[in-house]
């Protein structure tokens, strides 16, 4: 069974189903806040841009160190681990909008960091946002909050990174969304997607993507977890409501072999080298 048959699985549309009723809120946020951001970075004055560190981290860099065997094969299960892990190291709409507006005033917040605070109007609503930048002997970090009608801050992104790249973390959080909403808010979770990495002293590469909450009753409604090893092996799990979904592994040749789980039903195999 490829990804594609288990996408138009009856069972598998009524989890995502239950996905979706769960992350309402999400899904208006993320959406909302990606056009906002596109559209205030978009109206920038001819002011000098304010100087801050951009984090590092390089999806596309990251796929070097895949061996040529799996990313040249036509498998068609070598070309969906492919895609997976490229799927899972693309955060470019979160990193884009990570840009301060040329626009900004630069202020101060509780003492440390320098800190950029612009406004967003539309519809006779604001949204001001602060994006704070620090850094220590060995990290950077960086963080966004947004309110709403000059209301309380809330959070919306936090990261940091080692100054050497090696090791990273950025976690969006997507609770503010509901600062302006009506909805009743009895069901309401906290949401937010969280990326990891770190680079060990063997060569080894991990990453994780993980779409996590506070709900009790799952860990994470999402979970991708890659491992690359110094010789180019390596291997991918995908876990979604807690239960694995898929396994696969490759070999420094870039043969590899494949795992399906869901509803109880497992199927197999594996792949040649390209």
């Amino acid at each position: 069974m490829s990804i594609s048959e288990v996408f138009n699985n009856q069972s598998f549309k009524y989890y995502l189903n239950l996905l979706k009723m769960k992350t309402r809120f999400y899904l208006k946020g993320i959406i909302g806040l990606i056009l906002l951001l596109t559209i205030a970075v978009g109206c920038n004055k001819e002011d000098e841009a304010p100087e801050f560190a951009t984090l590092s981290f390089n999806g596309a860099e990251v796929m070097t160190k895949l061996p040529a065997g799996l990313t040249n094969s036509t498998d068609q299960y070598a070309q969906e681990c492919v895609d997976m892990i490229e799927y899972a190291l693309d955060m470019t709409g979160f990193i884009d909008n990570m840009a301060v507006p040329d626009d900004a005033q630069k202020s101060s917040k509780k003492g440390t960091g320098d800190t950029w605070t612009w406004t967003w109007e539309y519809g006779g609503e604001s949204f001001t946002f602060h994006w704070t930048y620090d850094e220590d002997n060995s990290k950077r970090y960086w963080t966004m909050e947004v309110s709403f009608g000059g209301g309380p801050l809330f959070d919306y992104i936090e990261a940091w990174e080692m100054k050497d790249g090696s090791e990273g973390e950025v976690t969006y959080n997507f609770n503010w969304v509901t600062i302006n909403d009506g909805d009743p808010m009895e069901d309401y979770v906290d949401l937010f997607w969280k990326y990891s990495w770190r680079l060990d002293s063997s060569g080894t590469y991990y990453f994780t993507w993980t779409y996590d909450t506070n709900d009790a009753e799952y860990d994470f409604f999402m979970r991708y977890e890659i491992v690359i090893y110094a010789d180019g092996s390596g291997e991918i799990d995908y876990i979604f409501f807690d239960e694995p979904y898929y396994h696969m592994e490759w070999t420094t040749s870039g043969g590899g072999s494949w795992i399906y789980y869901f509803g109880g039903v497992e199927t197999s195999g594996t792949w040649p080298a390209g």
